[in-house]
């Protein structure tokens, strides 16, 4: 008989057995309950920054425009603004604390699939056949029946449904079957967990390695830098043109831009979409949204001398005008499109809500003549007890019913309904009579935009 004696550790050693710190951490990393619970606040996190605004990415290194977009939140929460920006509500996917957190998470996910993956390989390549009998009393699946055929029969059906079937032994009568398929499936749990590790590790590089940089980019502007400053590897690009694509229905179906991108002499072509980013000199360049409220003004003085030019960012700000058809005689389409406000008719000074907007519908004679050769009806609109009225001046002032056509010496006049066209006031506008001029930017019959200015010297300006 051979005995093996090992000296007892005294009880200070047992002692730093059980406060070993990285044991410790293990297993609150491979806890559920731990990790069930940093998903909660994962989850918690990302509400918080949908919820609440966020500091717009090109405020964070511009001092006045963080402190003024900081007063501005102060309006709105008040008393809770200061916590609330201490604990980084506003800037939630940039804060230590969530960052922190996915760092956590990556670790537990990290150490799970270590600590899993011995005893999987093991399960895999070398499962145990052999079970005591107890096994067959408190196994979580298990089933006692009995089946016609005997040990043949019970192996065919396994067989049948693509089970390896093998005998690991006989004891006293009884025959001990072990029946496996897709022991390697087991494996997937490995690989689901290495996807989240690469997706964090890959989120992490971006956030700390990477470079993302947000641009505003219109047809006719000079080519905008993508870095602060004047670097040596500077990068300019340039939108050479911005197509939007839209079905039958008005339905926005596609959209994409073709830009220039240039650094030093080096020139590149290329069009990007959401989903297919354009790629030059090791940046991606990905279309993050289209608007179609950016217009690009220039304003001369009489002596050519340049007073204005700039873009004018209509900022979702839209007025209402109703939409009119005009057919010739003879059936040919010659207008189809929404009209621009060219001025008021002031009702009750206190109120204002009996004003009366103003246009002009002027569309040629025939397809393809000169508007200015055609003619010319006073157009006028307002809101009355909550529904939009149009009347159409054809020397007799007309009150036109949505999709009712009106006969207009041999034209016909059709109301299709009303639609909001980007207007915004502008302060101090060269060439502007009063303090503001009100710029629209409604749509011919083709679908292309075009500006309408109001309150401007026509002579001051071109």
């Amino acid at each position: 008989m051979a005995t093996r004696v090992t000296p007892a550790r005294g009880g200070a050693g047992r002692w730093l057995d059980s406060v070993d710190p990285l044991r410790g951490i293990w297993s609150l990393l491979t806890n559920v309950k731990f990790a069930l619970l940093l998903i909660g606040l994962a989850v918690a996190g990302g509400l918080i920054g949908t919820v609440f605004p966020q500091l717009p990415a090109p405020m964070r290194d511009n001092l006045a425009a963080k402190s003024a977009w900081y007063e501005l939140q102060k309006t709105e929460y008040g008393a809770f603004t200061d916590p609330m920006w201490r604990l980084g509500f506003f800037d939630v996917f940039n804060s230590w604390w969530f960052i922190g957190l996915w760092a956590v998470i990556l670790a537990s996910v990290a150490v799970s699939t270590v600590s899993r993956l011995r005893p999987i390989a093991r399960s895999v390549h070398r499962p145990q056949r052999v079970v005591a009998d107890r096994y067959f009393d408190v196994a979580h699946h298990r089933a006692d029946f009995t089946h016609a055929g005997g040990l043949a029969a019970v192996q065919s059906a396994l067989q049948k449904r693509h089970y390896t079937v093998e005998k690991v032994r006989e004891v006293d009568g009884a025959t001990h079957l072990f029946a496996h398929r897709y022991l390697w499936s087991q494996y997937g749990t490995v690989v689901s967990h290495l996807a989240l590790i690469m997706l964090m590790v890959g989120g992490l590089l971006t956030r700390f390695g990477g470079f993302d940089n947000t641009l505003a980019l219109a047809e006719g502007l000079p080519a905008a830098p993508v870095f602060t400053g004047a670097p040596s590897n500077q990068i300019f690009i340039e939108m050479k043109d911005a197509i939007e694509g839209i079905d039958d229905n008005g339905n926005i179906v596609d959209y994409r831009s073709f830009l220039e991108v240039r650094q030093g002499d080096k020139v590149v072509e290329c069009q990007s979409t959401v989903n297919d980013p354009c790629q030059a000199f090791g940046y991606r360049l990905h279309q993050a949204a289209y608007f179609e409220d950016i217009a690009r003004l220039k304003v001369l003085g009489p002596d050519g001398a340049v007073l204005f030019n700039d873009i004018v960012d209509f900022d979702s700000e839209t007025v209402a005008v109703p939409v009119l058809r005009v057919t010739a005689p003879n059936g040919d389409e010659l207008f189809n499109a929404p009209l621009a406000q060219l001025g008021t008719g002031a009702g009750d000074p206190a109120t204002r809500e009996d004003d009366v907007a103003l246009g002009v519908l002027a569309f040629p004679r025939e397809l393809g003549g000169a508007p200015e050769d055609g003619l010319a009806l006073p157009v006028g609109w307002q809101i009355i007890d909550g529904q939009f009225v149009v009347a159409v001046n054809s020397g007799l002032l007309t009150q036109l019913a949505i999709n009712e056509p009106l006969d207009v010496q041999g034209y016909t006049v059709t109301w299709l309904g009303a639609r909001g066209i980007p207007a915004l006031q502008v302060n101090d506008m060269p060439g502007a009579i009063g303090d503001q001029v009100t710029v629209q930017m409604p749509v011919d019959s083709n679908g292309d935009p075009y500006l309408v200015m109001n309150g401007v010297d026509r002579e001051a300006i071109l």
